[in-house]
């Protein structure tokens, strides 16, 4: 195994349980070694600190995978962290619906993002797997190893009836972050097939937001869609508005939304389940640039219970049309604008541009959402960006809610990088 040794000035911030460690943190050059292999950190003394993989092309040349000198990477390593995973998945409820089943850093394994997916109607899952690192790509077998030991033993701890022989795998290496470490962007693929299972129109099961639901089902494209095919993080933020709905709902007319970027429905849906288990009509508008993502939306929303109106076209071009002061709720749920650190300036006044249409468009008394799912675009600078749409002499919002990932995206304070996802909800004056 190759040995590394980290300068002294930056020791702190390590010791402190930040996971990565930058090429000029080294006191040598790391190249030479091949991208992707485990190496051994130690001080400037050689004393141990840990083990990871490294990557002489990458700004980010160590990422962390044990400080315990006594752990050999291989497939019983993947397997206890599977375990862990797990364990803290089943405490917040999260196993009898999909999920995230590993979340990278924050299941303390950089690199690896596992979203799983409960098939509605049939005891069978699919792992939807991203590699976002030469390291955890030439780690494969040791986590795919891991991944099938932890499916049995959920089988043996009760913990799930699904078997591995009913479990399918989806490669999904199409993050862009893979240029960065110098291997390839892929498609998807998938690796581990179940018969008659059709990754492009599947149904799921996803938690509902509404108490005492069952969870709801989801019709979605793993193959063809965005990421995974859903966006797990943002179960908890509507959850978070469907409490705000609960006692503001009108009385003599449909519930009046509008869902931008909705993708494949799921804030609409959501809220679709919701009314009707209220016994309450719904005026359901789906915003979104993508033929597939509407077609799929729209179905999501009628099975249950929601007659959504489709609106095709660009959120930054096209909402003038929409009236204002209309919705009782408006959801900004838009994409990444901001990806790099040179986009930040643009990316900024992008989401100032939206929100302030969007803003619009919500009567008085509604409920406004703004998201942001760009991780350089923090929490305090999104902040000050709604700060800037949220007073004029005739209108004002009181933000009451603050959300943000959902519990199988677990944080970890020392590495402010893996949080990401921010959530706003206020109430327009």
């Amino acid at each position: 195994m190759y040995s590394w040794r980290l300068r002294k000035s930056a020791e702190k911030r390590f010791r402190t349980g930040h996971p990565w460690i930058f090429s000029n943190e080294l006191t040598e050059s790391p190249k030479g070694l091949p991208p992707g292999e485990l190496v051994q950190l130690t001080d400037e003394t050689g004393a141990f600190l840990a083990t990871g993989y490294g990557n002489p092309n990458s700004l980010i040349a160590f990422r962390t995978l044990s400080i315990n000198r006594a752990d050999e990477i291989d497939s019983l390593f993947f397997f206890e962290r599977f375990k862990n995973s797990i364990e803290l998945r089943r405490r917040s409820g999260q196993l009898s619906a999909s999920h995230r089943f590993l979340f990278a850093e924050g299941d303390y394994l950089p690199g690896l993002i596992i979203d799983r997916y409960i098939v509605a109607q049939s005891r069978s899952q699919i792992f939807v797997v991203q590699s976002s690192t030469a390291g955890m790509d030439k780690l494969f077998d040791f986590w795919m190893k891991g991944l099938e030991d932890a499916v049995v033993y959920e089988n043996k701890q009760g913990l799930s009836k699904i078997k591995w022989s009913q479990t399918a795998i989806v490669l999904a290496n199409t993050s862009k972050s893979r240029a960065l470490e110098g291997v390839a962007i892929e498609n998807k693929k998938v690796i581990k097939a179940v018969e008659n299972m059709d990754l492009n129109q599947i149904e799921v099961l996803i938690e509902s937001a509404t108490p005492g639901l069952e969870p709801l089902i989801f019709t979605i494209n793993i193959l063809g869609g965005q990421k995974t095919g859903f966006f797990l993080d943002q179960r908890k933020n509507i959850k978070l508005l469907i409490q705000s709905l609960t006692n503001s709902l009108p009385k003599d007319r449909p519930l009046r939304v509008l869902d931008l970027c909705c993708y494949v429905g799921q804030w609409s849906t959501q809220i679709a389940a919701f009314a009707m288990a209220q016994d309450l009509k719904t005026e359901l508008h789906l915003f979104d640039a993508s033929d597939d993502a509407l077609q799929l939306a729209t179905k999501n929303v009628a099975r249950h219970g929601g007659n959504p109106a489709i609106v095709k076209g660009d959120v930054l071009k096209s909402l003038s049309h929409l009236p204002d002061r209309y919705f009782d709720v408006v959801i900004c749920d838009p994409p990444a604008f901001i990806k790099k650190k040179k986009d930040i300036p643009a990316g900024s006044q992008a989401y100032l541009k939206l929100n302030k249409e969007a803003r619009r468009k919500t009567r008085d008394s509604g409920l406004f959402v703004s998201c942001s799912c760009s991780g350089l675009f923090t929490m305090d600078e999104f902040k000050k960006t709604l700060a800037r749409i949220s007073f004029d002499k005739d209108h004002h919002i009181q933000w009451i809610e603050q959300g943000f990932h959902s519990p199988d995206h677990p944080q970890r304070l020392e590495f402010p990088e893996g949080t990401y996802l921010k959530c706003m909800i206020g109430l327009i004056r």
